[in-house]
């Protein structure tokens, strides 16, 4: 499997890679990302720390978009856990957790979330985001496929025997 993934990480690396500033308008209309971050290494190559796609149809850009630049963890598991991860040793990590997307709850936990903490948590997220992150995509038309070959290159990823995180990845204080 290591070889198997070597060999991903070699092709994903060679495939054109966007940042924070990058416009979503210039993504295919489905597919699949695969996001590096920086100082994460792997097979001589930028480490692969997430792989993801969308589920509706022509939504890979809005997808996208919410992780990269629409400050609503609600939104975006994976802005969530990037903000528990900066959040680790912080009390407020507990409000953080706290699903606000809804109105109901929004009124629900009014008394309990700070939110104007939380519009800085968010900020510190799009921060890291833009400083260290840049990712890839390819084109997968089909909502079955795309899903299909998440899965394989989650399964690729994690039963490489040489593909591990760095001692100060933030993704281990989560």
């Amino acid at each position: 499997m290591s070889e198997a993934c070597q060999i991903l990480h070699e092709w994903a690396n060679g495939l054109q890679k966007f940042s924070h500033n990058s416009s979503t308008e210039e993504l295919p209309k489905n597919g699949i990302y695969m996001v590096f971050e920086k100082g994460e290494t792997a097979h001589g190559t930028d480490r692969i720390v997430r792989v993801g796609t969308h589920t509706g149809q022509n939504n890979l850009g809005k997808r996208i978009f919410e992780h990269l630049y629409k400050p609503k963890k609600d939104r975006s598991v994976f802005r969530k856990h990037i903000g528990r991860c900066l959040l680790a040793d912080n009390p407020f990590l507990e409000q953080w957790n706290l699903d606000s997307t809804t109105k109901a709850n929004r009124e629900k936990y009014k008394n309990i979330i700070d939110f104007e903490k939380q519009a800085e948590t968010e900020e510190r997220v799009t921060q890291y985001i833009a400083d260290n992150f840049s990712f890839v995509v390819f084109e997968v038309d089909e909502k079955a496929e795309r899903l299909r070959i998440e899965e394989g290159l989650l399964s690729t990823i994690t039963a490489c025997e040489k593909c591990f995180p760095s001692k100060s990845w933030l993704g281990l204080k989560h």
